[in-house]
């Protein structure tokens, strides 16, 4: 795949599109109903209508929309990618993978979501993959695991398929995620026995949590290559260039591996050697590719209509880029930390919404022929997440601490701090609406029968 406009897809791997296209927007609406059910259960006029008991109900239901919104939507993004290089790669070898993938996502999905609707498991809140300890949880998790791991294989199997910089960003994002599970698997091997479930599982996706950042990384950086090929007909970087970084940061991750012989897995210095992997490794790809596609929008603003690649791109830079900026200001426990992270994600979100409004759905057959309606979802849910994340921001710098809620808990006792938490919840109610509108439009699009019954 060396351009993205006009992609003709062959059946086989057009049923393969739309099956991790449905995978990514389940994953989203189900998080999304999770997350009304989660605002539910803390309303005591409300809390009483529920099924369940709210209590164990909410962080049960916390873990699970994480899961989906972040994991599983980020995964079902690598699901599509690996197969759209395929598109005019020729005779396709272990071309069964590709559907095996899809099914097991699809079921993987389905259960990890279970648990949280019978209200059964026990929740932890570790980082990066929480966990909601119940048979099926892990069951769904592996299936998903797998199920990506799939498409990713049959790609690197065809060497044909990623000499195009695209080809080559989703090769190394897939990459980046085997190094991921096998680290996974090797955490899984080294635990000692006799953990309590919060630091056994906090343990277990620490090293492969960190590469799983790298991943979606990688994924942002090949979506940005692909809008800009869709909206200019060029790379923002020299292909030579992408392939460097992109490939350095495969280099980064290697290190890894010996972490698990060099420290113990439960020590301080564990946990600091994979975060100084994200701190050195994820700083230079993002400026470089970022700063070309700086350089490309300010040589085309003259003629830029801001359709959906070119809104996807010019907000999500804008959005990641503030969120790498806080990423320099954090404090040890208040609110800037997640300030941070949910600005780089917001930015990563707008790249793969981009994506699949501006490509994937056409290459389905399914455009989107709203402008109005997809430059309203870019900027209710860019600037939206923007405007959040600083207000967070500045509620933290203030004091105001993270995991907390209610105004005594946060410590709201000053103007300052109460105008932030103002800011961040208007900006927190417009990525809202831009994320439900996005999640309904996929919707939509993908149950249309025909390309003229269209939004």
């Amino acid at each position: 795949m060396t351009e993205a406009p006009g992609m003709t897809l062959p059946a086989a791997l057009r049923r393969e599109v739309a099956g991790w296209s449905w995978i990514a927007a389940g994953s989203l609406a189900v998080a999304g109903a999770l997350a009304l059910l989660l605002v539910l259960s803390r309303v005591p006029a409300t809390q009483v209508l529920l099924p369940w008991s709210w209590q164990s109900f909410f962080y049960t239901a916390l873990v699970t929309h994480v899961i989906l919104s972040f994991v599983v939507w980020f995964l079902a993004v690598l699901g599509v990618l690996a197969v759209l290089p395929l598109a005019g790669a020729g005779a396709v070898r272990l071309a069964a993978l590709g559907p095996a993938g899809v099914w097991a996502g699809a079921l993987g999905t389905v259960l990890l979501a279970i648990p949280a609707f019978l209200n059964e498991g026990e929740p932890c809140l570790n980082n990066y993959v929480p966990i909601v300890v119940h048979p099926l949880y892990y069951l769904g998790l592996a299936l998903v695991g797998g199920g990506v791991a799939l498409p990713v294989v049959r790609l690197l199997a065809n060497p044909a398929a990623i000499r195009g910089s695209v080809g080559f960003g989703v090769a190394v994002s897939g990459v980046l995620y085997l190094i991921a599970l096998l680290l996974i698997a090797i955490a899984w091997a080294v635990l000692p026995a006799g953990l309590d479930l919060q630091t056994f599982n906090e343990r277990l996706f620490w090293g492969g949590g960190h590469v799983l950042q790298f991943v979606n990384t990688a994924l942002m950086l090949t979506a940005w290559v692909i809008l800009a090929q869709t909206a200019f007909g060029e790379e923002p970087v020299p292909p030579s260039l992408f392939k460097l970084v992109l490939g350095s940061m495969v280099v980064f991750v290697l290190p890894g591996f010996a972490f698990y012989g060099m420290y113990d897995i439960l020590s301080l210095q564990h946990r600091l050697a994979f975060t100084d992997l994200l701190w050195y490794g994820l700083t230079v790809p993002p400026v470089v590719v970022g700063a070309g596609l700086v350089a490309l929008l300010w040589r085309r603003r003259a003629g830029l209509s801001w359709g959906a690649a070119e809104l996807a791109l010019g907000i999500s830079l804008a959005v990641f880029l503030v969120g790498g900026a806080m990423g320099f200001f954090l404090g040890a426990s208040d609110a800037r930390t997640p300030s941070h992270y949910h600005s780089a994600i917001g930015g990563v979100n707008l790249a793969f919404m981009g994506l699949f409004i501006a490509v994937v759905l056409p290459a389905l057959g399914r455009a989107v022929k709203s402008r109005r309606l997809v430059t309203g979802l870019f900027h209710s849910y860019g600037w939206g997440q923007m405007v959040f994340s600083i207000g967070m921001f500045v509620a933290g710098a203030a004091g105001v601490p993270r995991k907390t809620m209610g105004a005594a808990a946060q410590g709201l006792d000053s103007t300052l701090k109460k105008v932030a938490m103002g800011v961040y919840g208007l900006g927190g109610a417009l990525a809202v609406l831009g994320g439900v509108l996005f999640i309904w439009l996929m919707i939509n699009r993908l149950l249309a029968r025909t390309e003229t019954d269209h939004v």
